[in-house]
């Protein structure tokens, strides 16, 4: 079944979705007060289709404990993260264009495995896609366009996470375009093998530092910005 999301501003705190196997499309721009995200998502098998519409908060979609998850198709405009993963598996992020102020995290996926993060806008971030936590494996970063704000530092990095020393691997991270960070693509000493193939990255400081002989490099256009 089909469900609009009709609301414009969520003053008293996130939409939150919680029902499994639905499909449900924004018909009018999100707005979330007090700190808090336009959208949570915390089922399983939703599909979210933001119709073009926009979000704006502190973090504009949160996506937590849910597998089998789609998001696409809409402006998110952030004062924290676009949109934060956790412990969520098998999803989908296809269409998005998420602005930030400057300092901000496009996307963040903490101990998730099987997303496809796919052409996606990315623009005005100090990191651009982060991705953290061991249990992180098996996903795909691909085809996405990121471009940093004043000073941003990382276009996309791999970490531990809070909870989780060490960091993802198995992922595939090929065909993106980052450009203005000091440091495009960072791998942590605890993310391993993880592969980043195809990339396209214009650079400040350094084009990639990857701090474990298991991660593999393939194919990268480099470009120093002056």
């Amino acid at each position: 079944p089909t469900e609009a999301v009709t609301n414009t501003v969520a003053a008293a705190g996130a939409f939150r979705m919680e029902v499994s196997e639905f499909r449900r499309m924004l018909t009018g721009d999100r707005q979330a007060a007090g700190g808090r995200a336009a959208i949570v998502i915390m089922a399983s098998d939703v599909t979210l289709d933001l119709n073009g519409q926009s979000l704006s908060g502190m973090n504009g979609i949160e996506i937590r404990g849910a597998n089998g998850v789609s998001v696409r198709n809409g402006n998110i405009s952030t004062t924290g993260t676009g949109v934060v993963v956790m412990n969520s598996n098998n999803l989908r992020l296809e269409g998005l264009n998420i602005r930030g102020t400057g300092g901000e995290i496009g996307i963040m996926v903490v101990g998730s495995k099987n997303a496809m993060i796919a052409g996606n806008l990315i623009y005005n971030v100090g990191l651009g896609i982060f991705v953290r936590g061991s249990a992180s494996r098996g996903n795909r970063i691909a085809n996405n366009t990121v471009t940093a704000g004043t000073g941003g530092m990382l276009g996309i990095c791999y970490n531990p996470s809070d909870t989780d020393r060490d960091g993802p691997r198995g992922d595939l991270i090929t065909g993106n375009v980052i450009s203005g960070f000091e440091l495009g693509f960072q791998a942590s000493l605890t993310s391993r093998s993880n592969l980043f193939k195809g990339n396209s990255v214009f650079f400040r400081t350094k084009a990639f530092e990857l701090l474990h002989d298991s991660n593999k490099e393939m194919g990268t256009d480099a470009v120093a910005l002056p």
